[in-house]
């Protein structure tokens, strides 16, 4: 289908109410029997949101927001006071009918808050491709902003989000399938399945869940929609499904991305160095090695929206 895949989480620059750690103290302050996701990034539209849904399914508990505002990782805070038998939902908009409600978390934890990453962390990403040159082998591709197509998420074993990418001369946007409306007991039903989500502008995906990593989490690309007998033998084929994914590392803090990206080549250094790059010139092989670990570092985690390679 296409090559690796790999997700960045955009810039967060806005923000509304503003809660920053310092004024008093630097560490985090002491409440009882809290609930905390945190949402990488701020100012985010309604279309996406994370739910606190009852044991029955139907009650849904009404958070507080809050805003962490740092230079290189910005976040909103959804507090809730914890309640024993409830789970985390991630409910998405549509163009018609019914949201769509997806499980992120059965029985939810006390989550002490943290100074930084919290316990419990959703990332927005957008989906980017490595575009290699064609001047020398040792070019590893700079990240630009994946074409249009499908981007297939699994989640826990079974396909969870399957988003189309529309493209525009005003840039791209994401667009849920009802997956649930395609599945039948025995795999998804045949034909074309449409897309009734609303236009999302970046994707959310569970990174962190009681401050362990998602380890379940899948992605992958394709430019054209996967076939029902594909998502099927990609549920069932655990082989076939690490073949075909990415499992990169979404979760985000200060200290990890001034450790990651702070000070280092972005995609335009990346761009002009694998272009121009010089295999037999022993300078040009010592200048390329940064440029090289950080394109590495890319591949394999998410990364603030200004590393990207102009589009």
């Amino acid at each position: 289908m296409s090559g690796p895949r790999r997700y960045r989480s955009p810039t967060p620059e806005q923000g509304i109410h503003t809660m920053t750690n310092g004024s008093l103290s630097a560490g985090p302050s002491c409440e009882m029997d809290k609930l905390i996701v945190q949402i990488v990034g701020k100012k985010h539209s309604d279309q996406q949101q994370v739910l606190l849904v009852g044991s029955d399914g139907n009650r849904i508990y009404q958070a507080k927001s809050e805003r962490l505002v740092n230079e290189l990782f910005s976040s909103t805070l959804k507090v809730w006071d914890h309640i024993e038998g409830t789970h985390l939902h991630l409910q998405i908009a549509t163009l018609e009918g019914e949201p769509i409600r997806l499980p992120l978390l059965s029985g939810t934890k006390v989550t002490p808050r943290q100074a930084d990453a919290q316990f419990n962390q959703i990332v927005p990403v957008l989906p980017f491709v490595a575009l290699p040159g064609s001047k020398t082998v040792d070019d590893m591709g700079t990240p630009v902003l994946a074409r249009a197509g499908y981007v297939y998420v699994f989640y826990q074993k079974k396909l969870w989000r399957e988003l189309e990418i529309h493209v525009s001369e005003t840039g791209n946007t994401y667009h849920d399938i009802d997956v649930a409306r395609y599945r039948q007991q025995s795999g998804f039903l045949a034909g074309e399945r449409k897309a009734t989500g609303q236009s999302l502008e970046d994707i959310w995906l569970p990174a962190l869940w009681n401050n362990r990593h998602v380890q379940t989490l899948q992605l992958c690309f394709s430019e054209i929609q996967l076939s029902a007998a594909r998502l099927e033998r990609l549920e069932k084929d655990a082989a076939s499904r690490d073949q075909r994914c990415n499992s990169p590392d979404l979760s985000g803090s200060k200290m990890r991305f001034k450790d990651l990206y702070k000070g280092k080549p972005d995609g335009k250094a990346m761009l002009d160095a694998f272009s121009g790059f010089d295999a037999k010139n022993p300078v040009a092989q010592a200048l390329i090695a940064p440029i090289k670990a950080t394109r590495l570092n890319l591949q394999y985690n998410a990364f603030p929206v200004s590393l990207a390679a102009p589009q």
